[in-house]
């Protein structure tokens, strides 16, 4: 049977003026004649992080947790060790590819939305040795940074 325990507090206080601002409150405590509202900070439960009691019960060797975090961990390795990996790998490029990639960026205008170049995009790929997918991820992340030199000099003839 799965029980529901309320930690801390997630309420927006500074909303009203346009910020945000949560109170601290780590734990709901409700008030003796009330299950709704927590004694600590005034706010109803539903303002309260919700967790089911069956995940925190035991790990898997017996032991009960004593932490959210210690329990976060626990399925963590769970995972790891089902195969699943939760972290992507960073791509990591030579000084060749990030040039290359920057010149044929540059002639492509800095958009992958050219329709009459997909073959020749997908050849570039291939000769340099990254994905499509890749490419365009280094694209869309990498031309503000070389696009601002290209433009002001533009501009500036």
């Amino acid at each position: 049977m799965e029980k529901e325990i309320y930690r801390d507090c997630q309420r927006n206080h500074a909303c009203c003026l346009g910020g945000y601002a949560i109170d601290g409150c780590t734990q709901f405590i409700p008030f003796n004649n009330s299950k709704t509202h927590c004694k600590a900070c005034g706010c109803h439960r539903n303002y309260h992080r919700k967790v089911l009691c069956k995940d925190l019960e035991q790990s898997p060797n017996g032991k009960s947790f004593r932490s959210l975090r210690e329990a976060k961990r626990m399925a963590r390795q769970q995972q790891n060790c089902g195969g699943v990996n939760m972290k992507q790998r960073k791509s990591k490029f030579g000084m060749g590819q990030r040039e290359a990639m920057r010149e044929f960026g540059e002639g492509l205008g800095w958009s992958m939305r050219n329709k009459d170049r997909p073959e020749e995009i997908n050849r570039f790929c291939e000769r340099i040795g990254v994905s499509r997918i890749i490419f365009k991820t280094w694209l869309n992340n990498n031309k503000k940074c070389y696009f601002k030199g290209t433009s002001s000099a533009n501009i500036s003839s």
